[in-house]
């Protein structure tokens, strides 16, 4: 089973809560569903990356599914409640009311 589960669930936690302000920040036309689902499930590679690195062949039994699948909630709630503690960024305005270049 996967080692560590409280310091695991903390930087888990803490990396989704960025991924998620981070993408907020960098791209606001993604919607805040798609941006806390992408925040949520993408350190999960990293953490079944680091847990393949330990032998030539490992096995994942239910309980390190069944806490993969709490870490993901954990990462959609750590973004949530990071979207709502940092002030969003501004959308672009729609195509027909900017400027015309050139």
């Amino acid at each position: 089973m996967i080692d560590n589960m409280v310091f695991l669930a903390g930087a888990y936690a803490a990396l989704a809560a960025g991924l998620g302000a981070g993408v907020g920040r960098v791209s606001p036309s993604i919607g805040p569903r798609l941006r806390h689902a992408f925040a949520g499930i993408a350190p999960l590679a990293a953490v079944l990356g680091m847990k393949l690195t330990e032998a030539d062949s490992v096995t994942l039994h239910g309980a390190d599914l069944a806490a993969g699948g709490g870490l993901v909630v954990l990462g959609i709630a750590a973004s949530v409640m990071a979207a709502k503690a940092l002030p969003a960024a501004r959308r672009a305005a729609p195509a027909e009311d900017r400027l015309p270049i050139g």
